[in-house]
């Protein structure tokens, strides 16, 4: 399943709640200002990493946001054809507000 999270760590807990169903296989997108998470040193880092599954950041967002290059090199950034790529290997996705 892919599952994609919009919301910032700091605003929402649906990060949060996103990992807590995520399941061996699955993948994890960050959005919009979810991209926030993935930034290098900072305390959901360390949850992200422990949870076991692929975590990606769309790098339009990271741009927009000022923020490329600043992020963890756990983390996959990827571009919008990434994207697509993400959502036709997934049958199933759960967006997380």
């Amino acid at each position: 399943m892919l599952h994609t999270v919009t919301r910032s760590p700091y605003q929402s807990q649906s990060l949060v709640q996103c990992l807590a169903y995520v399941a061996a296989g699955d993948e994890i997108l960050l959005l919009e200002d979810a991209v926030i998470a993935g930034l290098a040193k900072n305390n959901y880092l360390n949850v992200i990493k422990n949870i076991g599954v692929k975590i990606y950041l769309l790098e339009a967002d990271l741009i927009a946001r000022g923020l490329q290059g600043k992020c963890d090199e756990y983390l996959n950034v990827i571009d919008y054809k990434g994207f697509v790529s993400l959502t036709v290997k997934h049958e199933q996705h759960m967006k997380w507000a």
